[in-house]
């Protein structure tokens, strides 16, 4: 079972001058944190604002470059501050950049950086036709010259700095049921709504055994797992080191219930006070429904593991996006 647990920092957020802009990317521990300078020239600025409006709604806070600058400050050191404090200068091109003095500039920064060995990348999005500078031939770029194929672009540029897409922000249709609307149909599952410690499970994700085990009480396996059983459910929490990795608890009123039968999931999350709206329903199979919460970076699989069995709803960060 795909299941584990990678906790993530805290995600951080700068912009720099007029025509610039510079975003840090949320990141595991396991990595650094990435960063992304974004140079434009401001005819193209309406692009940027977009651009940027869509990133922050993959979680990457931003401000604008506009209120960035103060009156006296110079214009010239916060770009070289920028650009020697980021994993990524990613261009805008157009016909108006490539003529742009300050674009070429910041480019001809960050290619020096690259070629001297930094792990600065220069990184090229076509916002409009226009001929490349040979130094970008042959790199990768995200094209956005089609705006019917703006999605697609977007994706492939979150993805390529290691941030999951979520395709739900540019769907401006709802997808899931509101909260209510979900235990409402959990009642009609005979389902109650859960209390503490089982009430939205996932906030134990990725805090210590111990102080998980304080507040839930129940039991603790040979393994060092934490089993907590009422009535209603049975949780089971994993350790991975000192902390909790993966959490599942089994809806025992679900029982007997047979991998072959569709079922809604919705009920099940309302039971346990997850809104079903704040999550992006990624893949549906008749066993088993998988979401990512991309707010809180977890996968959530709703099914039913064996024939007999209870429907069961897991949460994990280890493969969300994956």
């Amino acid at each position: 079972m795909d299941y584990g647990y990678e906790r993530y920092t805290t995600t951080w957020f700068f912009y720099t001058t007029i025509d610039v802009v510079y975003i840090t990317l949320g990141v595991t521990e396991n990595s650094l944190n990435k960063s992304i300078f974004l140079s434009h020239t401001h005819a193209d600025k309406p692009f940027v604002r977009k651009l940027a409006a869509d990133l922050e709604a993959h979680g990457i806070r931003y401000w604008l470059d506009e209120a960035e600058i103060r009156v006296g400050e110079s214009l010239i050191e916060k770009i070289r501050q920028g650009l020697d404090g980021v994993d990524f200068v990613a261009a805008v091109l157009s016909p108006n950049s490539i003529g742009s003095p300050w674009v070429q500039r910041e480019l001809d920064v960050a290619m020096n950086q690259e070629i001297a060995g930094r792990q600065t990348k220069v990184l090229p999005i076509l916002y409009r036709q226009c001929e490349l500078p040979g130094f970008l031939l042959g790199k990768f770029f995200a094209d956005f010259t089609d705006e019917q194929n703006y999605p697609s672009a977007l994706k492939r540029l979150v993805e390529s700095i290691g941030v999951v897409f979520n395709k739900s922000v540019l769907d401006t249709s709802r997808t899931g049921s509101t909260l209510g609307e979900a235990l409402d149909r959990a009642f009609i599952f005979n389902l109650p709504m859960l209390i503490k410690p089982f009430h939205r499970p996932f906030q134990y994700m990725g805090m210590s055994v111990k102080e998980v085990f304080d507040i839930v009480g129940g039991e603790l396996n040979e393994a060092g797992n934490i089993v907590v059983e009422s009535d209603e459910c049975r949780m089971f929490l994993e350790r991975e080191g000192n902390f909790v990795s993966y959490i599942d608890v089994d809806l025992k009123r679900t029982a007997p219930f047979n991998q072959n039968q569709n079922f809604d999931p919705e009920p099940m999350l309302g039971a346990l006070s997850i809104n079903p709206s704040e999550l992006d329903l990624v893949r549906s199979q008749t066993h088993c429904h998988t979401y990512y919460d991309h707010k809180k970076k977890l996968k959530v699989t709703v099914m039913c593991l064996y024939d007999g069995g209870p429907i069961t709803v897991a949460f994990s960060s280890k493969y969300y996006g994956m």
